[in-house]
């Protein structure tokens, strides 16, 4: 079907694709072909199968949405692997939203926690999906924390690759300036990118 995904900024999804495409020291090659691909740094805000009527959803005027993170999470299914938690408390800025395309999408549209990916990994490595966050917690990619009394994550976001250990960026949230429109559908490297609708400032 399609989608609707708020994304980061572009400097800050160049940062958080460095812990997104960071395989951890796994017990060796997943099984599935389907394990492990690479996306785009995203909170999925909508899906079905009207491109127009999904686009015709986003309120007119639309400002740019401030994502934090709040937790790193194992699911049991492919599109929620290992995923981040946000932050969507009632009257915020990103609940507001998703709200709004409940009411013009349907219940069932809109997904249930909102959320921002790291991995996908398929069933047949099911096994890989705990091992992989607490990986990640044990690497330091993702480091918990509490503030105010609630749960929060920060992404490490180092380049391997970077001579200069100055090139850490610690990220707990990114600001979602653009809401593209994807067609997800076959394998996630032929997804496609339909529109990019920028963001009020």
């Amino acid at each position: 079907g399609i989608s609707l995904w708020l994304v980061p900024r572009s400097s800050q999804a160049a940062d958080i694709v460095l812990p997104m495409h960071a395989r951890p020291s796994l017990a060796g090659p997943p099984r599935s072909p389907a394990s492990f691909p690479t996306f785009h740094p995203h909170v999925t805000l909508a899906s079905g199968p009207d491109a127009n009527a999904l686009r015709a959803a986003i309120p007119q005027e639309q400002h740019a949405i401030h994502v934090r993170f709040a937790s790193l999470e194992v699911g049991e299914k492919y599109f929620m692997s290992v995923y981040v938690a946000v932050r969507s408390a009632a009257g915020s800025p990103l609940e507001n939203l998703r709200e709004h395309l409940r009411a013009a999408l349907g219940e069932k549209a809109v997904p249930p926690v909102a959320h921002m990916s790291l991995h996908y990994i398929d069933d047949a490595d099911a096994g890989e999906r705990a091992r992989t966050a607490e990986a990640l917690r044990s690497e330091l990619w993702v480091m918990e924390s509490r503030e105010d009394d609630e749960q929060c994550i920060q992404l490490a976001c180092v380049d391997p690759q970077a001579e200069d250990a100055r090139e850490l960026v610690i990220l707990d949230g990114f600001d979602g300036e653009e809401i593209w429109v994807v067609k997800c559908e076959g394998p996630v490297a032929e997804w496609e990118v339909l529109e990019k609708i920028s963001l009020t400032l």
